[in-house]
C-alpha cells in the first residue's frame, strides 16, 4: 500500500501539518470496577459501532464495545482523500495471509482489514454505493424476510446525510440523483470531491460510445452502467467521514457507553444447558466481561468465525480434531467465504494537456500547489481520490446477448458438477450435504442476476491516470476460513479461492477485453494510453496469464457466518441469532449470505442500523415501492 507517491505527499504534508483542525480525542474509558454490561459488542468497526452507539441511546442500557485495535489520532493520512491507498502497511489494519491460491498462481496473498475504532472506514477508498436491489432481494429469497431492498432502504437513508454537488466547466453534470433514496440527517456525511479531473469527461464519452448507460442515481439500485459515485466525505471540509467520527464521537460522552481498546477477545463464555447461552467474553489477557442480555459479534468475516470456533461453535469434526469442546455443532461457520476478486490494470495516460493523479508523484510543483489549495480552501486535486467516475456494467452490456447467454447456459448445465466439486466448495472435510444445498440455493439466483442487463457483473475502477482496475461483483466461487489450533494469536487458514469457478474467470477475461474497447474509443485515445502491463491487442492466452498472476482482494470479505436456514448451512437466522444458542448475535459482513455487488461500507452501516432496531424491537416493515417515498421505516 506504500509507494514513492506516499513519501512525496508526506513531505508536502509536513509543512502543513498544523493546518487541519485536530479532532478532539475522546477518552476511551472502561471503569475497571465494572465487568458486567447489558450488551458486550466484540469489534468496533462499522457495524459494531453502529449497534453499540444505537443501543446506548437508551440511558438505562449499558454497552461495552471491545476493540483489538486503538483509537486513531485524527491523522491526516486518515482524513485527507489524497492519501487513500498510500498509508503504511500497518496503518490501522491487520495484514493476514491467504493459503497458496493453486487455481491461480500458487502464491499467498496479503489480506488487509481494518483494526481500530472505526475499522475499515478509517482506511477504505471512501466509495459510497449500495449495490443493486436484486442483491438484497436475493438475501430475502434465501429465507430472510425483512432483508429485501424495500426493507433495507430506510436504513441506507438513516445512516447518511447526502449532499450533492454541481461542477463548472464540464461537458455534462456528472451528479444526478433521486432525493427519495437519500438521507438528510444521518451520521455519515456523503458527498463529492471539490475537484473534477478533466479526463472524467473522456471517460463518460467513451462509455457513451460503447452504449453503457448512466442511471439517474447509482444508489437507487435499478441499473447497471457508468456512475459518478459519492464518497463518505464531509462536503465542507473535504475530509473522510468514518464510523469513529460519525458514530463513536457522538456517543463517547454517554455514561452508559464504554469502549475498551487494544483488547482482543479470545472466546465467548457460555452457560451450558439444553440451549447454551452466551453470558460474556474473555480477552487474551484473561479478563472476563459479562453480558446480562447479549453478546454481539462484529469482528468481521475472518475474525468472527475465528472467535466462534475457539469458543466451541463450528464444525464439530474440526473442533474435535483440535481438542476444543463442542458447544454447538454448526458446520456453516467459516464456510461460504466470498470476496470481490480484483485485478489492477494500468495503461498510463501520456497526454500532458490532461493533469492526472500521477502528477502528485511526478510533478512536485503540481503536488505542492494542490496541497496549498487543499489546506487553504478545501478544494483542488487533494480532495479527489482516484476512483469516483467508475462503471458497474452487466455481462450483457459488455458482450453480445448470445455470448452472455451461452456462458450462463454453460454454467447452468454443468452446475451439478460444481455444486459438489472441491474446486468450488474447497474443504472436503466440511463438504456436507447441507452446505452443498446452501450453495445450490444461491447458484441459480446468482446466475439469474448475471443474465439481467440491469444487474452489474463486475466493476471498472477508473483512476483518471490510465488505471482501469476490474473487480468481479457476483462470484460463484466460495472459500473458507478456519482455525488451525487453540491459540487465538495464530491467524486462521484463509482460502478465498478466487476465480475457482470457470464462469468467474470468463467474466474477468471479458472485462479485460472490454477494457481494450474503452481504450480504442476516440475519447480515450485523446489521452494517449500506453501499453506495458497489458500488450496492445493482447491475445486470450496473454490475458489469461495476466489474470492468473494479478488477482488479489478488493477487501470485501463476507459470508462466513451466513444468514440462511440452518439446513442450508446458515449460521444465523433472519434476526441475526446464532443457531443453537441464546444471547448471541452477529452483525458484521460475515452474515451476508451472498456478497452484494458494491463496496461494502454503505451496506455495513445499513445492516448495523437494522440490527440495532432488531435488537431493540423497533423494526417497522416497509412495503411501499421504491421511488414513491414513505414515512415508514426505523423509528
Amino acid at each position: 500500500m506504500t509507494s514513492t507517491r506516499f513519501l512525496t505527499l508526506l513531505l508536502v504534508l509536513a509543512s502543513f501539518v498544523f493546518c487541519l483542525p485536530y479532532p478532539s480525542r475522546h477518552d476511551i474509558w472502561w471503569n475497571d470496577t465494572q465487568s458486567t454490561f447489558d450488551y458486550v459488542v466484540v469489534g468496533c468497526g462499522i457495524s459494531g459501532l453502529v449497534v453499540a452507539t444505537r443501543l446506548s441511546e437508551d440511558p438505562g442500557i449499558s454497552v461495552l464495545c471491545i476493540e483489538a485495535g486503538s483509537l486513531d489520532h485524527g491523522e491526516n493520512m486518515i482524513n485527507i482523500p489524497a492519501f487513500i491507498g498510500e498509508q503504511p502497511p500497518d496503518f490501522y489494519v491487520y495484514n493476514l495471509l491467504t493459503l497458496p491460491q493453486t487455481q491461480l498462481d500458487n502464491r499467498t496473498h496479503v489480506l488487509p482489514m481494518g483494526r481500530g475504532v472505526g475499522g475499515g472506514s478509517l482506511v477504505n477508498g471512501m466509495i459510497w454505493n449500495r449495490g443493486n436491489q436484486e442483491d438484497f432481494n436475493l438475501w430475502a429469497s434465501l429465507g430472510n424476510p425483512g432483508w429485501d431492498w424495500n426493507s433495507l432502504l430506510p436504513y441506507f437513508t438513516k445512516s447518511e446525510t447526502y449532499t450533492p454537488r454541481a461542477y463548472a466547466d464540464v461537458n455534462r453534470q456528472p451528479v444526478t440523483f433521486d432525493p427519495a433514496v437519500h438521507g438528510s440527517s444521518g451520521p455519515v456525511q456523503v458527498s463529492y470531491p471539490a475537484f473534477y479531473w478533466p479526463q472524467t469527461d473522456n471517460w463518460f464519452a467513451a462509455l457513451d460510445t460503447l452504449e453503457i448507460p448512466s442511471p439517474i442515481d447509482p444508489n437507487e439500485g435499478t441499473s447497471a452502467g457508468s456512475y459518478f459515485l459519492p464518497s463518505s466525505m464531509d462536503p465542507a471540509s473535504q475530509t473522510r467521514s468514518d464510523a469513529r467520527r460519525a458514530y463513536h464521537d457522538k456517543a463517547a460522552n454517554r455514561s452508559n457507553y464504554h469502549v475498551l481498546t487494544n483488547a482482543q477477545v479470545g472466546r465467548i463464555l457460555f452457560r451450558r444447558g439444553v440451549v447454551p447461552q452466551a453470558i460474556g467474553v474473555r480477552t487474551l489477557d484473561g479478563r472476563r466481561f459479562l453480558a446480562r442480555r447479549e453478546v454481539i459479534l462484529a469482528a468481521g468475516a475472518i475474525h468472527t468465525p475465528q472467535v466462534l470456533e475457539l469458543s466451541g461453535v463450528g464444525d464439530g469434526q474440526l473442533l474435535s480434531s483440535l481438542n476444543i469442546s463442542v458447544v454447538v455443532d454448526l458446520a456453516g461457520v467459516g464456510n461460504n467465504l466470498q470476496d470481490h476478486a480484483l485485478l489492477r490494470v494500468t495503461y498510463p495516460y501520456q497526454n500532458p494537456a490532461y493533469p492526472n493523479p500521477q502528477w502528485l508523484l511526478t510533478n512536485s510543483t503540481f503536488n505542492s500547489t494542490s496541497a496549498q489549495e487543499y489546506f487553504s480552501s478545501h478544494t483542488g486535486p487533494w480532495t479527489a481520490k482516484p476512483s469516483t467516475a467508475i462503471a458497474f456494467p452487466s455481462l450483457a452490456q459488455i458482450t453480445n446477448n448470445t455470448y452472455a447467454r451461452s456462458l450462463i447456459l454453460s454454467a447452468t448445465q454443468d452446475s451439478q458438477g460444481y455444486y459438489s466439486s472441491p474446486r468450488v466448495l474447497p474443504s472436503n472435510k466440511t463438504n456436507r450435504p447441507f452446505l452443498q444445498a446452501g450453495y445450490q440455493a444461491q447458484y441459480p439466483l446468482i446466475l439469474q442476476n448475471l443474465m439481467s442487463e440491469s444487474t452489474p457483473a463486475y466493476e471498472i475502477l477508473n483512476d483518471n491516470s490510465g488505471g482501469l482496475d476490474i473487480a468481479l461483483m457476483r462470484p460463484l466461487s466460495r472459500g473458507t476460513t478456519h482455525i488451525t489450533c487453540q491459540d487465538a494469536t495464530v491467524d486462521p487458514a484463509i482460502n478465498p479461492n478466487w476465480l475457482c469457478h470457470p464462469l468467474d474467470f470468463e467474466i474477468m477475461l471479458a472485462a479485460m477485453e472490454f477494457n481494450q474497447r474503452i481504450l480504442d474509443t476516440d475519447a480515450v485515445q485523446t489521452l494517449e494510453p500506453s501499453y506495458g502491463q497489458v500488450p496492445a491487442n493482447a491475445t486470450r492466452p496473454e490475458l489469461e496469464g495476466i489474470v492468473r498472476q494479478g488477482i488479489n482482494t478488493e477487501y470485501h470479505y463476507s459470508g462466513t457466518c451466513a444468514m440462511m436456514p440452518r439446513g442450508l448451512g446458515g449460521v444465523v437466522d433472519a434476526d441475526l441469532n446464532v443457531y443453537g444458542t441464546k444471547g448471541l448475535r452477529i452483525v458484521d459482513t460475515s452474515v451476508y449470505p451472498v456478497v452484494p455487488g458494491a463496496h461494502l461500507q454503505s451496506v455495513a452501516y445499513a445492516v448495523g442500523e437494522r440490527a440495532a432496531d432488531i435488537i431493540r424491537g423497533r423494526i417497522v416493515m416497509v412495503v411501499t415501492p421504491v421511488g414513491i417515498g414513505t414515512d415508514a421505516g426505523p423509528v
